[in-house]
């Protein structure tokens, strides 16, 4: 790891959780300057300002966790480690376009090493997932509307059999392999409204 001590942004409405981040990440060795974000309504520019090697932010405050949007919405440099704080894990998907994940209840040891990890590894980040087709988000959100296969062929005048490879496409991609799953995924990336959802006993 490179000698130079690094600068960590944590974006956290909580004070108590914020101030207990930073009086914990401030003792660790490899940090020079711990910064509050306190003003969430203009995140960006005190990121274009700071420049920090790590944000640590509560991935609520962006009032969603959908993957692929994190760094685009916040417009980090790519040196800037992006981690998740995290009250509930919703899916492990939902935080793919984050560096890591710190959990409110990490001992102050497993979030040294998560740190350390992320300037260490920035080589071996998980790459995005791929994103979907048009097509394959059409058949998506007919899937979480409970349509069956020769429903949605139906629908959308293709074969039964480019249906199966549409679903197994998206699969694939998003690495999701429940229905549940993939309607949390469509909910959260405003492909439908939970509304929308046609709740019917499998």
């Amino acid at each position: 790891m490179s000698e130079t001590k690094k600068v960590i942004a944590i974006a956290e409405t909580s004070y108590i959780i914020r101030k207990g981040l930073v009086y914990a990440i401030s003792h660790f060795p490899m940090v020079g300057r711990v910064v509050e974000l306190k003003e969430m309504d203009n995140i960006q520019n005190q990121l274009n300002i700071l420049k920090p090697d790590a944000l640590i932010i509560n991935p609520m405050l962006l009032g969603h966790t959908s993957k692929g949007d994190i760094r685009q919405q916040l417009d980090v440099e790519k040196k800037t480690a992006v981690i998740a704080l995290v009250y509930n894990m919703i899916d492990e998907q939902f935080y793919r376009s984050y560096n890591a994940i710190i959990k409110i209840n990490d001992s102050e040891s497993k979030i040294e090493e998560t740190l350390e990890e992320c300037f260490n590894n920035k080589e071996t980040q998980q790459p995005e997932l791929d994103e979907l087709s048009d097509r394959e988000k059409e058949i998506l959100v007919s899937i979480v509307r409970g349509m069956s296969n020769k429903e949605i062929a139906d629908h959308w005048n293709i074969s039964i059999h480019t249906v199966i490879t549409h679903r197994r496409n998206i699969v694939k991609k998003l690495k999701i392999h429940s229905i549940s799953g993939l309607t949390i995924y469509s909910i959260i990336n405003k492909l439908v409204d939970i509304s929308e959802i046609n709740y019917k006993d499998q």
